[in-house]
């Protein structure tokens, strides 16, 4: 089906330019440079899917704890990225979307920051104490 689509549109140009007809012709150019930058962004956006599927699996099969947790939240992370490659290379409001993924990396690294140095400050000092006395004897 999309190499039918795709051998017709070439085709369609190829026509359109023996035809003599220059409007037609631009036209039938952009709409197959468009299903080329969305057949790239599908491409880009299967390769996500199977990679977070892996990863997912891969992690889940770990049998930690907490790792059906981990593998969902894996999985979540790697489409969401993916998904935000893919918006790109479509060209779907480029702007736009590196703004959107970057306020959501920063409010994630934010979240993390502040919940780390409410609740962990304990845990913190000592892990730097750790590693002082670790560095210490190295010295």
């Amino acid at each position: 089906m999309v190499t039918s689509v795709g051998i017709l549109l070439i085709a369609s140009v190829a026509a359109t330019n023996v035809l003599g007809l220059p409007a037609l012709t631009e036209v039938m150019t952009a709409l197959l440079a468009l299903f080329g930058r969305i057949l790239a962004g599908l491409a880009v956006f299967a390769v996500g899917l199977y990679l977070a599927n892996f990863a997912s699996q891969l992690v889940r099969s770990s049998g930690g704890q907490q790792a059906a947790f981990l593998a969902q939240m894996a999985r979540i992370a790697i489409v969401s990225f993916t998904g935000a490659m893919a918006l790109q290379q479509i060209g779907v409001a480029p702007t736009i979307v590196n703004l959107a993924f970057g306020v959501l990396l920063g409010s994630v690294a934010v979240a993390a920051a502040v919940a780390f140095g409410l609740g962990g400050r304990e845990v913190a000092a000592e892990q730097l104490r750790e590693w002082l006395q670790m560095l210490k004897q190295r010295s």
